[in-house]
């Protein structure tokens, strides 16, 4: 019966051994353990035959030549169980496992390694007495050894799940669970019933390993056609590990986001797939890998700079052969060789460039990082996780800046804006999460909570009697761009019983990037139908100009602070100012001028016909109870 198990376990393993290598095209480090784990089985089934082959007929053959068989196979089967759990932490990619855990394994490998070399002198784990071979002292301490490597393969699984999918922590639990069983059979009923069960049991894991985590085609993308993310990070722990200088770029498309929404997905696959031609043949094939939609990382050994020019150079073609070249352009970040040290380093930059879906400036087609870098991406995740935070908990506050009339310097407004102070990070300012909000979807949740909060406050203290006109409340124009946006609104303003001409709401420049078909306009209208006004924010800058604010329905123009102090520059400077302001009262528009901090600055734009200030010069943004009490002061 035991020759049956270990002759199938033999051949299973020479076919599984030989059908690996032919598969696979690229070699992991779980590749190198699993190749290793199957040559040990294969000798293991050779030594298990050997005996079953001799034992009925121990007197034809030497008893030390069997004596010698038996101990080398007790050493592999206790190396096969280490060699387990090497793989199993190369599978779950292990970096950060501690030096005195290591040294710990470490001791454990050499002491059962000396007991076991040492038997044949010792007899500590098999004695040849009198022509038979009988248990030593240390029998068991192998198998001690096996089940104390199983459980830390165990609680590494559960502590690091997250590394494995489903079915790979079903396959380490079925792994364990039958080489257990095959170790306790071992030690009560082999003997006696001459029936081993290791190397079958060994051949049913690699069975498992081989149909789920050692499948080569695991390591491909999707259409087959490149290698994966997975491949790419065992890639570079490999090179890294071996000591090998080389440079890591990224390759994306700028604006990644937009595209996919206006790529149809032939269209799609048909781009990916010239890419991925033109990178195969400039980088070879094993070198080029997808880590996300049309994003690519690539491992070169030549000067990076030449090879990212010669790619940057190919996408062009390809975007102008596929008539797609005014929609999609490169972007590439760089990693030198030079610029890195640690596998924590390589990591982090597929982090960071998974996490940027467009260019950081205009002429940033090729962004050489640096270590340094991350430490702002890591301000990043940290400052995401606060707005989580607070949107889960609405754990955010909500000051008030007072916005006064140009004529007689009076109250008659307030900006409401949004303060987030965390446990960890302390006082967030607008300016750093509202756009990591916006880039990571949560802008929409969190400006409706704040329109809410709003409307709430004031609501509870009646502030249009406190002798306000208007609350200003911002918005984000990706809230706009939600079909049911307004409706929310309009629902929210109602609860709370305000008027909806008691309501502005400020958007951005950014707004102008729609058309006048668009959902955000279609919005926009819709509120100014129910009564409430708009200001257009930061105008003067980027998008916010002259000949697209006539096309958009606001009543308000507040002017960015930049062009206010420039009007500090010079006469030419304050010149344009003015016209603008002149442009905008025609346009029966109120222009209000933000940034007033100075009583000079407040003298040079005097004379400009503005019809709102809003500045620390007047007030600096207060919180909820010092506004109300701003207010009621006023009027006693």
């Amino acid at each position: 019966m035991s020759l049956c198990f270990d002759l199938t376990a033999l051949l299973v393993s020479v076919i599984m051994l030989f059908t690996y290598y032919i598969r696979r095209n690229i070699f992991m480090k779980s590749g190198y353990y699993y190749s290793l784990y199957l040559s040990l089985l294969i000798l293991l089934s050779v030594s298990e035959i050997v005996l079953d082959l001799s034992h009925a007929d121990m007197a034809s053959m030497s008893p030390r030549f069997w004596y010698s068989v038996k101990v080398i196979g007790v050493f592999i089967t206790y190396f096969l169980t280490y060699i387990v759990l090497r793989y199993f932490w190369a599978v779950m990619n292990l970096k950060k496992i501690g030096k005195a855990f290591r040294i710990v394994i470490l001791v454990y490998v050499l002491i059962m390694t000396f007991i076991i070399v040492a038997t044949p002198f010792t007899g500590w784990v098999l004695k040849f007495e009198n022509g038979q071979v009988i248990r030593g002292v240390l029998y068991l301490v192998p198998y001690y050894v096996g089940l104390f490597t199983f459980a830390i393969v165990l609680i590494s699984a559960f502590l690091f799940r997250e590394k494995l999918s489903k079915s790979g922590l079903l396959v380490v639990l079925l792994s364990v669970f039958f080489l257990v069983c095959a170790g306790v059979w071992q030690i009560l009923y082999a003997d006696e019933l001459n029936i081993k069960l290791f190397p079958y049991a060994y051949m049913i894991v690699g069975m498992l390993l081989y149909t789920t985590l050692q499948d080569p085609y695991l390591y491909y993308y999707k259409y087959n056609l490149c290698f994966n993310e997975r491949c790419f990070l065992d890639s570079v722990d490999n090179k890294l590990s071996e000591g090998k200088k080389f440079s890591v770029f990224f390759l994306g498309i700028d604006n990644m986001g937009l595209v996919v929404e206006a790529l149809p997905e032939t269209k799609r696959v048909e781009l990916e797939n010239r890419i991925i031609s033109m990178l195969h043949e400039i980088c070879k094939k094993k070198n080029v890998f997808i880590v996300d939609e049309l994003s690519f990382a690539i491992i070169t050994t030549q000067d990076v700079r030449e090879v990212v020019v010669r790619v940057s150079n190919q996408v062009d073609k390809i975007c102008f052969d596929l008539d797609m070249k005014k929609s999609l352009s490169p972007i590439i970040y760089a990693f030198r060789y030079d610029a890195f040290d640690s596998f924590d380093h390589i990591y982090k930059a597929l982090s960071y460039v998974k996490d940027k879906k467009d260019r950081e400036n205009e002429n940033d087609m090729i962004v050489f990082l640096n270590t340094s870098r991350f430490d702002y991406y890591d301000r990043e995740l940290k400052v995401y996780s606060a707005v989580m935070r607070a949107i889960k908990n609405e754990s955010f506050t909500v000051y008030f800046q007072p916005i006064f009339n140009s004529d007689n310097s009076d109250f008659v407004s307030a900006e409401a804006l949004l303060r987030i102070e965390d446990k960890d990070l302390g006082l967030i300012y607008p300016s750093e999460f509202i756009p990591v909000a916006e880039k990571n979807g949560l802008i929409s949740k969190l400006g409706e909570l704040v329109f809410n909060r709003v409307c709430s406050i004031a609501s509870k203290y009646n502030l249009h009697s406190l002798g306000m006109d208007f609350i200003d409340i911002n918005i984000s124009y990706l809230q706009c761009i939600r079909s049911d946006m307004a409706d929310r609104m309009i629902e929210i303003a109602k609860k709370y019983h305000l008027s909806p001409g008691f309501i502005n709401l400020e958007i951005t420049d950014k707004a102008f990037r729609f058309d006048e078909n668009s959902t955000l306009t279609m919005n926009i209208k819709k509120l100014m139908d129910f009564g409430m006004t708009f200001t257009i924010d930061n105008f003067g800058t980027a998008a916010a100009n002259a000949e697209k604010i006539v096309r958009f329905p606001v009543r308000y123009v507040k002017f960015d602070r930049s062009v206010i102090w420039n009007s500090l520059l010079s006469d030419k400077c304050k010149i344009v100012t003015g016209n603008m302001v002149r442009m905008i009262r025609d346009l029966n528009l109120k222009a209000v001028a933000c940034g007033i901090e100075t009583d000079n600055l407040l003298g040079v734009i005097a004379d400009m016909d503005f019809s709102f200030y809003q500045g620390y010069y007047f007030s600096k943004p207060i919180p909820e109870d010092e506004f109300v009490y701003f207010l009621t002061s006023r009027l006693s």
